[in-house]
């Protein structure tokens, strides 16, 4: 071949950037999702419900502005809005058949 010497091998290429993340999206889809699968403890919908649509509300700004994941933003959004209304539907519906469920009684009538 030829007897030109060989310099070191080249570098390896760079690692991919990182992707940035939308936080905020994110934790509205997480909290949101909790929003409507805890709808029925009274308390903890009405504050993680609230906060998804607060978060969701930032993360779509966020993503305004050029972050990504302004799906999960409006994803958060959405099951935050949800689950605070079945929490307040869930207590409407103990609250107006709670008389009827306390004051049941068993009756047993004769056949023929």
């Amino acid at each position: 071949m030829s007897d030109l010497p060989t310099g070191p091998p080249p570098p390896p290429p760079a690692p991919p950037a990182a992707q940035q993340t939308n936080g905020m999206a994110v934790a509205s889809l997480v909290l949101g999702i909790l929003s409507i699968l805890l709808f029925f403890t009274v308390v903890p919908p009405f504050i993680l419900g609230g906060l998804a649509v607060i978060f969701g509300i930032v993360g779509l700004s966020k993503a305004a502005q050029g972050a990504p994941n302004k799906g999960l933003a409006i994803a958060g959004l959405v099951c935050g809005a949800v689950g605070l209304v079945a929490a307040i539907a869930f207590i409407a519906l103990v609250v107006t058949t709670g008389d009827v469920v306390t004051n049941f009684t068993y009756t047993i009538s004769p056949a023929g």
